[in-house]
């Protein structure tokens, strides 16, 4: 059975369940909604599917040149419901694929130390880091992973590798030989505990998993998130920043300078795939409220149209704020975004 197909068999059980067993006390019930939560959040777990195991096991052997056990089960990457991350039994070696075509896309491990990377990358990870937020201290761990991309049809490890460096409250990806982009700094993550963010800022996303999910946000931690173009961290110019705040069923992007929420997220959404059953009609009533709730947006005079290569509906009006958004089959939301964050690929 397909993920997809395991999930709507799981949901329509849980349906039929409800139905048959009637009125449910108030324990009994939040009982059984944990319960659900925690079926829901198995949606990350995927059992690697036997015919791709072969494979699998040739690219990780390659990287690591030598045989590597793989786990039966991986997880899917956060903001993809096809790519899943498979690991070694020791964890140190993993494979990213995509679960339905078995494509592989990258392969890595934690194999490199931090002497690999050079002293001037090293000070102009330090440099930025302290350019966006200067109040903790950084110090690397001497483990550093390594991901190479992968070209699935030769069965090839390419050369274009990305290093992830880690230390206390921070993480940094470099690129390194890359056709496209070169050899770069292209994101930096830097997580703060709940206690550390500004109560507003929690506010605002707590407010917001509400009104778009009808779910209580319990984030313990979030984090700010850098993104660099090539030109960017070679000229020493700002990058992007956004904040990231993630429980185990929602994320919630807001802008670092104004507090405001652009995008809410529900990891465990399924997004329905085509424009079918959801005209885009329907797709705007049920979108129009919450755009104005969340981003005080009013969709009247947008025009709304179905993107195919998103897979999502995308509202636009000459001089206003796009907003883009992806229902599930009941035209509940799976994700709202505003502005900057609606752009295709945002």
């Amino acid at each position: 059975m397909s993920l997809k197909k395991a999930i709507v068999a799981t949901l329509i059980g849980s349906g039929i369940l409800a139905a048959l067993t009637g009125p449910i006390p108030a324990g009994a019930k939040a009982a059984q909604e944990k319960r659900q939560e925690q079926q829901q959040a198995d949606r990350w777990t995927v059992q690697v599917d036997p015919k791709f195991t072969e494979k699998l096991n040739k690219a990780v052997k390659l990287f690591a040149g030598k045989d590597v056990e793989l786990q039966k089960a991986g997880k899917l990457v956060i903001y993809s419901a096809y790519v899943a991350e498979v690991r070694s039994v020791d964890g140190k070696y993993f494979a990213q694929y995509d679960i339905d075509t078995g494509t592989i896309w990258t392969v890595g491990g934690q194999t490199a130390t931090l002497d690999q990377i050079s002293k001037q990358d090293q000070e102009e990870v330090l440099k930025a880091l302290k350019g966006i937020y200067a109040k903790k201290d950084y110090v690397f761990d001497n483990e550093v992973e390594v991901t190479h991309q992968y070209t699935d049809e030769k069965a090839e490890v390419r050369d274009e590798r990305t290093y992830r460096l880690r230390g206390k409250d921070f993480s940094a990806d470099l690129n390194k030989d890359w056709v496209i982009g070169g050899d770069h700094l292209i994101s930096i993550e830097i997580y703060f505990d709940k206690q550390e963010l500004d109560p507003k800022l929690l506010k605002a996303a707590t407010d917001a998993a509400k009104t778009a999910f009808a779910h209580n946000f319990e984030m313990e931690r979030g984090h700010l998130t850098a993104y660099f173009s090539p030109h960017q961290s070679k000229k020493g110019q700002k990058p992007e920043l956004k904040w990231v705040l993630r429980d185990d069923k929602v994320t919630i992007y807001a802008d670092p300078k104004s507090g405001k929420i652009n995008s809410v997220i529900n990891e465990l959404g399924i997004k329905v795939r085509d424009n079918k059953g959801i005209s885009e009609k329907e797709a705007k009533e049920a979108v129009a409220p919450l755009a104005k709730k969340l981003f005080n947006i009013d969709l009247n005079g947008y025009n709304v149209k179905w993107d195919n290569l998103e897979k999502d509906y995308y509202f636009t009006k000459k001089n206003g704020t796009s907003v883009r958004a992806a229902l599930d089959a009941k035209k509940k939301a799976v994700y709202l975004k505003a502005g900057s964050a609606a752009a295709r690929g945002a």
